[in-house]
């Protein structure tokens, strides 16, 4: 092995112990966790059914669907469908994206902090950066998926602006768009202010690179967000903010040992370096934003969308790291001395995050036939759904007014719906599958009206006397083919500008 990749090995071997109980059988309880198992099965169920961009998963919510993948977080399912294709089951290939997004979080951030610092600096911060509690916190107690798999994104944009690759940054933040609505929101002025700080890339290119990778994710943000009108998101208070405060245990003492180590060295050096001055005051506000007395500020934050406070020690997770490799690099006699004293801090304050409460083993398929809606309130259930189903529905279409005969009846849960049905005269069909936009009916290949206002807000259509074919499906609507085509331009958008740059260059 090249020697300049020791480092890099050395600090893979420390990183595995954070992910150490993945490897074990079984899974672990937390908030999330299994949730995503759940979702993410019939996640890929909808994708194999025919439906992409998976919106719609038919499954879920007692096989009468729920639109929950066109609002949170699609990207960590994206991107564990070919590793299940590969003979993963769902409870693995989940536990395979929660060790990709500790490793390379890990990894990506190496290489960011390597662009500074020397390789014992570097170490010295993403240990800190990998091991500080909140990023624990996430992984084993809350189980949040979606949020850990967006941190690897954010590394790979520091790393990508000190490589002075504008495409590539381009990249990262679509990818970040798609892995989890709160981060995104939260990193991306983070990004690009460090960007324009460091003059790596142009602002022009900055620019360019920010756009280009939120228009690409398009498909996914601008639906999300035009279509939270048709949801009780609005309406529903998903957490109370006074119950989410943190501790100085999740903070951690290594996080205030790191804080005042670094005003110590400014304060010695008399150096105010503006990265270090970044990173210091995100990391002092998230502290802030987290405890209690920030109380009054969250009345006029976006608290529906964040949910919890202690969500701001995400930026705790980075501005750590930075600070502690700042700290090791600048106090170069005492490097050593000083990492050991981190590393035990960092030990005591960490380790009762550092290992799941509670395993548990459940077959794949109670993951892969669970119906739960897998959100806290089922804050993206449509607003027309007056009573939300309590079990599965005996039968998946029901005549409700009139009589006739349904036969040759076939469907998937997400995508399609057809049968046949003879009737003496007109009646009232009910599919049991809830009405989102997207649902269409043909009878006898004309479009159908579709009503749904009973309790359940399942689709109604009125048929006519006589032998009929009824044909259901979902599909884009308006709204979202206009935003697929404006991913759809702006991948191509990118792939010309990767030419254009080749071209200059040469």
């Amino acid at each position: 092995m090249n020697k300049k990749y020791w480092p890099l090995f050395f600090l893979v071997l420390l990183i595995i112990p954070s992910v150490f109980f993945l490897f074990l059988p079984g899974f672990f309880e937390s908030d999330d966790g299994e949730w995503m198992i759940i979702r993410f099965s019939a996640f890929y169920q909808a994708l194999a059914d025919g439906q992409f961009p998976v919106r719609f998963l038919g499954r879920l919510n007692h096989g009468y669907g729920y639109p929950v993948a066109n609002f949170l977080y699609p990207g960590f399912m994206y991107f564990a469908v070919p590793i299940h294709i590969l003979g993963l089951n769902f409870i693995s290939s989940i536990k395979a994206v929660l060790v990709f997004s500790m490793l390379g979080t890990a990894i990506f951030s190496y290489f960011w902090l390597s662009k500074f610092f020397d390789r014992l600096s570097a170490i010295a911060g993403v240990l800190v950066l990998t091991y500080t509690p909140y990023h624990l916190f996430d992984l084993y107690k809350r189980g949040s998926v979606g949020e850990l798999f967006a941190f690897v994104w954010v590394a790979f944009v520091l790393w990508m602006i000190e490589a002075k690759n504008a495409i590539f940054v381009s990249v990262g933040i679509f990818i970040l768009a798609i892995s989890h609505n709160t981060m995104f929101l939260f990193f991306t002025p983070l990004l690009f202010a460090y960007s324009i700080i460091r003059k790596s890339i142009s602002f022009k290119d900055t620019l360019v690179s920010f756009v280009l990778g939120t228009l690409m994710s398009s498909f996914f943000i601008i639906p999300a967000l035009y279509e939270l009108q048709f949801t009780n998101f609005s309406s529903i208070q998903v957490s109370r903010i006074s119950e989410y405060f943190v501790g100085v245990d999740l903070i951690g003492l290594s996080t205030i040992f790191i804080v005042a180590l670094f005003l110590f060295i400014v304060l010695k050096l008399k150096k105010r370096e503006p990265l270090s001055v970044l990173f210091f005051m995100i990391s002092i506000l998230s502290i802030f934003l987290s405890l209690n007395f920030s109380e009054p500020i969250w009345e006029i934050l976006p608290a529906n969308l964040i949910q919890f406070p202690f969500r701001f020690l995400s930026y705790l997770v980075f501005g750590l790291g930075f600070l502690t490799a700042y700290a090791v690099f600048n106090l170069k006699k005492q490097q050593l001395i000083i990492s050991a004293i981190i590393i035990i801090l960092l030990i005591f304050s960490s380790y009762q995050y550092a290992i799941p409460g509670k395993r548990v083993f459940k077959d794949d398929s109670f993951y892969s036939t669970n119906e739960a809606t897998t959100t806290v309130q089922d804050e993206y259930m449509p607003k027309w759904v007056r009573e939300k189903p309590a079990v599965r529905y005996k039968n998946k279409v029901e005549i409700i007014k009139g009589s006739g005969e349904i036969e040759n009846l076939a469907y998937n849960d997400s995508k399609k719906l057809s049968f046949d049905i003879e009737a003496s005269a007109d009646l009232k069909v009910r599919i049991n599958t809830i009405y989102y936009p997207g649902w269409g009916v043909k009878v006898n290949g004309k479009e159908s009206k579709i009503s749904y206002g009973n309790p359940n807000g399942a689709i109604e259509i009125n048929v006519g006397a006589g032998e009929n074919k009824v044909e259901a499906s979902f599909g884009e609507t308006h709204i979202r083919s206009a935003s697929n085509l404006i991913s759809t331009f702006s991948f191509i958008g990118l792939l010309g500008w990767v030419i254009i740059r080749r071209r200059n260059k040469k």
